[in-house]
C-alpha cells in the first residue's frame, strides 16, 4: 500500500503537464506521509485547479471526530464502497508524484526502494477526495487509488498507485461523468518498462526526515538477489 510520496515538481512543470492557468511556489518535498497535505488537481466550477488537501480521505458523512481517513482506495472497489462511491462518481482528481516508496522485507529491517518513471517526471496518481466537516470547521481530505502491482513493486509491495495517462485526464477530472462503466477502464495498469527503482536509505522511514538525500541511490552488498534492476527508457 503506497503511504509514501516525493513531490518535488516545479510550478512550471505542473501547470503545463495539466493545463493550469495558475500554480502558486512549490517547496520540493522528499517524503510525504499520511495526514500530511498534498497538492491535488481538479476541476472546479469547470477550470482546473490545483489545491492542498489533507491525504485520508474523511467521507462528508463520517460522524467520529476521531477518524484518521483512508490513505488509499483500490480501484476494484471504489465504485461500490460506501466510504468511497459518491466521491469516485463526483470528486474525482489527480495527485502529482515525482515518485513513491516501496519496502523490500528483509531482516533486520525492510530496505526502502525508491519508484519514479524512467528518465523522470510525474505520476498522475488517480485519486478522489471529499470535504468533511471535522471539529474546526470543513477539510478537504483526498485518498490515492491502488491496483495490483507490476511486476517491478510486486517484490517490495503487492499493491501500486493508480497512474493516469494524460490522454485521459480530461475525462478522469470530468465530474459530471458519473458512469463507472466509462470510469473504470480509464484505470490501466502502468509499465514496469517505463518506471525505474533503487534502493535508498532507510533514513526515509523517519517521516520527520525530508530532503534530496533521501532518494539518493545507495549500494548494499546484503540485499537480495532479486533486488529489481533500473528501466532505462529506449
Amino acid at each position: 500500500m503506497p503511504a509514501r510520496l516525493v513531490i518535488t515538481a516545479t510550478a512550471s512543470e505542473l501547470a503545463d503537464l495539466f493545463g493550469l492557468s495558475a500554480v502558486g511556489p512549490l517547496k520540493p518535498r522528499y517524503n510525504v506521509a499520511p495526514s500530511q497535505d498534498v497538492p491535488v488537481v481538479r476541476v472546479s466550477n469547470g477550470t482546473r485547479e490545483l489545491v492542498n488537501m489533507r491525504w485520508g480521505l474523511i467521507p462528508h458523512w463520517n460522524s467520529d471526530p476521531a477518524h484518521e481517513g483512508f490513505v488509499n482506495a483500490r480501484s476494484e472497489t471504489v465504485a461500490e464502497k460506501p466510504s468511497f462511491r459518491d466521491a469516485f462518481r463526483s470528486r474525482r482528481c489527480l495527485v502529482p508524484a515525482n515518485g513513491f516508496y516501496g519496502w523490500m522485507p528483509g531482516k533486520p529491517r525492510k530496505q526502502p526502494y525508491l519508484f519514479r518513471p524512467a528518465g523522470g517526471g510525474v505520476f498522475a496518481c488517480a485519486a478522489i477526495w471529499d470535504s468533511w466537516h471535522g471539529p474546526a470547521g470543513p477539510v478537504e481530505t483526498v485518498s490515492v487509488l491502488t491496483m495490483p502491482s507490476n511486476e517491478l513493486v510486486m517484490p517490495m509491495d503487492p499493491r501500486m498507485p493508480v497512474v493516469v495517462g494524460a490522454e485521459h485526464f480530461a475525462a478522469w477530472l470530468d465530474p459530471t461523468d458519473k458512469q463507472p462503466a466509462k470510469l473504470l477502464p480509464l484505470l490501466e495498469p502502468y509499465p514496469a518498462a517505463r518506471m525505474a527503482c533503487w534502493p535508498v536509505s532507510t533514513r526515509v522511514n523517519a517521516v520527520a526526515n525530508d530532503g534530496p538525500d533521501l532518494i539518493v541511490p545507495i549500494a548494499d552488498p546484503t540485499l537480495p538477489a532479486r533486488t529489481p534492476t533500473l528501466f532505462d527508457e529506449e
